[in-house]
């Protein structure tokens, strides 16, 4: 997957969102933010990204002047963080939060994802129908690797690691993928991702779109099947931030 590519599609269909309604709609995801608050985050995590692609180095999350319209504002972010792309070899080294794969590659996959999500959730404080935030098939199955990889180890860090409690595959429907995700013995340490060829224990089964928004709580589990108790209780903990 080109996330680069990806990227500049989920910016624009974000960007289309931000300069829509007042910017004071409530966002039901996020608590106590309104539309206004949700495009200066995701604006300022652009400008963030930027700054540790072109600089190769972990910087602090600025404190940005957000200028009118908002929506315009977000779209001179998130062009300058393509253009840092642009100016930059993905193979190169750049440190990122998960102090894993450590180089610029990581951070188009992660923008991309950032983007994607918080455009359902725009969709969703505007009102508008499943059909304009359902996610493309092919980025919510690279969107749960991501999940799995870097920020089941990221809880985990941080004293809230994921509750698996036996082998759990997810399985997108829609793509014929799964991953299996297995306990850990020990206070330390994430989850383990298994070889998908393994047996598990409990299955939980969707798109590839409702167990992505699934793991990061923009669909509710209704919208997927569960065999076995243990899946549901993984999708009811914390899975990401």
């Amino acid at each position: 997957m080109d996330h680069t590519l990806e990227l500049g599609t989920a910016m624009s269909r974000f960007a289309d969102f931000a300069g829509l309604g007042t910017g004071d709609e409530p966002i039901p995801t996020c608590e106590g933010w309104t539309m206004r608050d949700l495009v200066t985050h995701l604006g300022t995590v652009h400008r963030w990204a930027a700054g540790i692609v072109l600089t190769g180095q972990r910087v602090a999350s600025p404190t940005p002047v957000v200028t009118e319209p908002v929506a315009d504002w977000y779209a001179g972010n998130a062009t300058a963080l393509l253009g840092a792309f642009q100016a930059v070899s993905l193979a190169e080294p750049i440190p990122n939060f998960t102090h894993n794969g450590e180089t610029v590659a990581f951070w188009p996959r992660r923008q991309l994802h950032e983007a994607t999500v918080h455009g359902v959730d725009a969709a969703q404080a505007l009102g508008f129908d499943e059909s304009s935030w359902i996610v493309d098939p092919a980025v919510a199955a690279d969107g749960i690797d991501e999940v799995l990889q870097a920020f089941f180890p990221r809880l985990t860090a941080q004293g809230r690691r994921p509750d698996v409690r036996s082998r759990i595959r997810l399985v997108a429907t829609d793509v014929q993928q799964s991953w299996i995700i297995g306990p850990r013995s020990g206070e330390a340490g994430p989850p383990l991702q298994l070889h998908s060829s393994l047996e598990a224990d409990t299955v939980v089964s969707g798109t590839a779109s409702d167990l992505y928004l699934g793991l990061w709580g923009r669909a509710g589990s209704d919208r997927l099947e569960f065999d076995g108790v243990d899946g549901r209780i993984l999708l009811d903990g914390p899975t990401t931030l």
